[in-house]
């Protein structure tokens, strides 16, 4: 009886043995904080996603892991000093001011031999001032104007052939004067002429006389001219030797009337 009974009391203890133990399986074993679930949520927060780079293009901020009273790391933003080579200049601000224009300089003068003087623009004789009754001042004061052109005062080489009109018969463009063949050669480099603000220098005015002249008349006369011009810029710019012969044919109703040119012609050899 008492054999018995002390072996069911060592079953009992079995069984209760074993429940214990099944409970530590499956309860998580037991109260130390380090059980089955802490192991699974654990497992998750391994598997989340790394943050995103700092795209700003500026360097991140160690304030939050950096320890309280820790210096900075050497070679950081934080010990430049604004403005010195070591940190990073600030990018200047834009500015509405135009930028300027640099001044320029004088105008130079051509440096000539001693004893010569610069040439002067052409100036056109005064009709008043003329002697209207030697055809020869008339074909000279007609010339004169012709070759006065200065593209710092003129709008074009028109206004010189403007100035001969005083001494036409006819309109300067008339198909009687060679004038408006002029007028093409020098308005075809006017834009030179007036980057150099230049005027025509006339060298000279030379008449040209021959053996077989026709004799003057009381109402007819024809002279003959080489006409040499130079262009002069008033900064010291020299265009090239300019020369022509030029034909005047002159007539006047009578002596008392003064003479005016009716034809004036240039051979197209020397244009």
């Amino acid at each position: 009886m008492i054999r018995s009974r002390s072996s069911l009391l060592l079953v009992g203890a079995a069984v209760v043995l074993a429940v214990v133990g099944l409970l530590l399986v499956f309860g998580g074993g037991g109260n130390d904080g380090v059980g089955g679930s802490s192991a699974v949520v654990t497992a998750e927060e391994s598997r989340a996603p790394e943050p995103a780079p700092n795209d700003s293009g500026t360097p991140d901020d160690t304030s939050a892991t950096q320890a309280p009273g820790e210096e900075p790391a050497a070679g950081t933003d934080s010990d430049a000093e604004p403005g010195t080579e070591s940190g990073t200049e600030e990018p200047l601000e834009p500015s509405d001011t135009p930028t300027a224009r640099p001044t320029p300089g004088p105008r130079q003068t051509p440096t000539l031999p001693p004893g010569m003087e610069l040439p002067e623009p052409a100036v056109v004789p005064d009709p008043a001032t003329v002697d209207g009754a030697d055809p020869t001042a008339v074909a000279v004061a007609a010339l004169t104007a012709a070759y006065s052109f200065d593209a710092a005062h003129d709008a074009s080489a028109e206004d010189a052939m403007n100035r001969v009109q005083p001494w036409l018969a006819e309109p300067y463009d008339s198909a009687v004067y060679d004038l408006d063949g002029l007028r093409q050669d020098v308005q075809r480099d006017w834009d030179r002429w007036a980057e150099h603000e230049a005027f025509a220098s006339i060298n000279a005015i030379e008449a040209h006389t021959t053996d077989v002249d026709t004799p003057d008349t009381d109402i007819r006369a024809e002279r003959r001219f080489y006409v040499r011009m130079t262009p002069i810029g008033r900064d010291a710019w020299n265009g090239p030797l300019v020369e022509h012969q030029w034909f005047a044919f002159l007539e006047r109703e009578s002596a008392a009337h003064p003479w005016r040119i009716v034809e004036l012609q240039t051979p197209l050899a020397h244009r």
